[in-house]
């Protein structure tokens, strides 16, 4: 089962392993061949690249930043396959992601995608971030926040996975849309019901927009 947990592992590995960035790539490893497909497919953003990815990245996998996301989705038997139900841009993931939000109110839940215009990232936990920056930083850790951080403007849940705890999510979306002064009572209230998990999507789910 697809799920946060495995997400970050897998982008810890990527991380160990020293992953590249090429546009539009999503975990294969880079081969003269891929390489010439990818700069017929996205001239613009390959070409000034072209010795770069060659010196740095032929025989390693790459990605971008989707990308990274993507390889986890589609990863069979030691190697990611195509799968084009599931293919999106970061945007595109972001706008298919049915439990989002701000990222003041992001929950503390390793395996949150966090999400900027034209770029996406995973969060690791303990407030850091793997993104696959740029094609001259490759796969990199980040912090959440702060001078080095990205500046990520909100957060979603991968619609293509579990999450393990979905509770934390759903408590953000709640809280980002009602002013409660004391909301450990409504999280003690809710906990306690056979169906909590039940409860808390349907009135994470009333707040959407």
């Amino acid at each position: 089962m697809l799920n946060n947990i495995g997400l970050v592992e897998h982008c810890k590995k990527a991380l160990a392993e020293g992953w590249g960035y090429v546009w539009g790539t999503y975990g294969k490893v880079l081969t003269e061949s891929l390489l010439s497909a990818k700069l017929q497919q996205y001239p613009d953003n390959i070409r000034k690249y072209l010795d770069y990815i060659r010196k740095n990245y032929i025989g390693k996998r790459v990605v971008d930043c989707v990308g990274l996301i993507k390889a986890y989705i589609w990863w069979q038997n030691g190697d990611p396959v195509y799968t084009p139900e599931s293919d999106k841009s970061a945007n595109g993931m972001y706008q298919a992601a049915k439990i989002k939000g701000s990222i003041e109110t992001m929950p503390e839940l390793p395996g949150t995608l966090v999400w900027k215009d034209g770029h996406i990232g995973v969060y690791l936990g303990y407030g850091q971030v793997a993104e696959a920056k740029g094609t001259k930083y490759g796969v990199i850790k980040t912090p959440l926040k702060g001078l080095l951080a990205t500046k990520w403007t909100n957060w979603c849940l991968c619609p293509y996975i579990d999450y393990v705890d979905e509770i934390e999510a759903y408590k953000a979306i709640i809280l980002e849309h009602v002013n409660l002064d004391a909301p450990q009572l409504l999280w003690d209230v809710l906990d306690a019901h056979q169906y909590r998990y039940e409860l808390y999507r349907k009135l994470a789910d009333s707040y959407k927009r």
